[in-house]
């Protein structure tokens, strides 16, 4: 370790022992050390506060230790941990001072380095989340444009095929064959089914969800009108709070309800019988939806395998990939079972 000894006894405290390595760092030769203040070292950027702790410590008689610009023979500077102590005559005189250099130099441009790469990375970070912040408004904007889009896209749906069913009505009046008028009405409500689920999509907080409670609601009211005006059949719904259903469900399992309560109002109930008809909708696991048409008619005297009602609704549960089930005991129960979440083959 370089080192040195000053004695405090003469003016200035000057140089009178330096070892080998003190010499190979400061540049100098043991004849030009001896003598030197122990200040002769300092330069233009070396630290005053240093300078006052180092002369502090040598006016009290005290140990110091402090980091220190040096700078050697040849003008080339190095940072060094100084570590001085006052050495006594056993009376309690100082007769000299002992200082010892350790060369700091790498390890303080080492922290320098990483002192400039820190803030070169917070700097590009703060740049990154500027850009990704940026992105992100982007993506809001977006999606934004895209919910209006939606909403004018579900609205323009509805109106053209509530003008499509309107249609088909005014052509059902101009037929003279009562099954041909039958079919219209058929198809007519079929297209109002998916005019009821368009327009309640833009309707919606959230154009690519639907409230089911207020969707089966909504569709059972609208069936209302195909209900005989004669009180003998009443048409009930239950619905458990809370479940969503996607856009892309929406659709299919409004136009299977429509032709399930449909048939139904046109099958179960033969007058003069009278019955309830009940649509509800569950969440029996967290992960499947669950859609019950039941009546309490006749039983399974209208909707039959191979009917084109029939047909349309086990299509209507494949694009939802659910299950079906139709029991006719008591009347007819039709329970369709559907993923919470659609799939990303169903969101395709």
């Amino acid at each position: 370790m370089p080192m040195m000894v000053t004695d405090a006894t003469l003016p200035g405290n000057p140089i009178i022992f330096a070892n080998q390595a003190f010499v190979e760092l400061s540049g100098y030769s043991l004849d030009e050390l001896a003598g030197q203040d122990p200040h002769f070292m300092n330069g233009e950027d070396t630290d005053p506060a240093a300078i006052q702790q180092y002369e502090a410590a040598i006016d009290e008689g005290s140990d110091a230790t402090l980091e220190i610009l040096q700078y050697a023979k040849d003008g080339r500077p190095f940072r060094a941990m100084l570590f001085a102590s006052p050495l006594d005559d056993g009376q309690g005189t100082v007769t000299n001072h002992f200082l010892s250099y350790l060369d700091i130099t790498r390890r303080f441009d080492a922290e320098k380095d990483l002192q400039a790469l820190t803030a070169e990375l917070e700097q590009r970070v703060a740049a990154r989340t500027r850009e990704l912040e940026a992105a992100n408004e982007q993506m809001r904007r977006l999606a934004a444009e895209r919910e209006m889009l939606l909403v004018e896209v579900n609205h323009r749906a509805k109106n053209s095929l509530s003008i499509a069913a309107a249609l088909l009505g005014l052509q059902a009046r101009r037929q003279a064959d009562p099954t041909v008028k039958v079919l219209f009405a058929e198809v007519r409500e079929r297209i109002n089914g998916m005019a009821r689920a368009h327009d309640l999509l833009s309707k919606s907080q959230n154009v690519q969800q639907v409230d089911a409670g207020s969707y089966v609601a909504d569709l059972c009211g609208a069936l209302q009108a195909i209900i005989p005006g004669d009180d003998r059949i009443d048409l009930e719904t239950e619905v458990e709070a809370g479940i969503l259903i996607s856009a892309d469900q929406a659709i299919p399992l409004g136009l299977a309800m429509t032709e399930l309560i449909t048939n139904a109002v046109k099958y179960a109930f033969p007058p003069p019988r009278s019955g309830t008809i009940l649509a509800r909708m569950s969440r029996p696991q967290p992960s499947r939806i669950e859609l019950i048409i039941q009546d309490d008619g006749v039983g399974m005297s209208g909707m039959r395998e191979g009917s084109l009602g029939f047909g349309l609704v086990r299509s209507l549960v494949e694009q939802l990939r659910g299950d079906i089930d139709l029991r006719s005991e008591a009347g007819v129960t039709v329970t369709i079972s559907f993923p919470a979440q659609p799939s990303a083959a169903t969101a395709r």
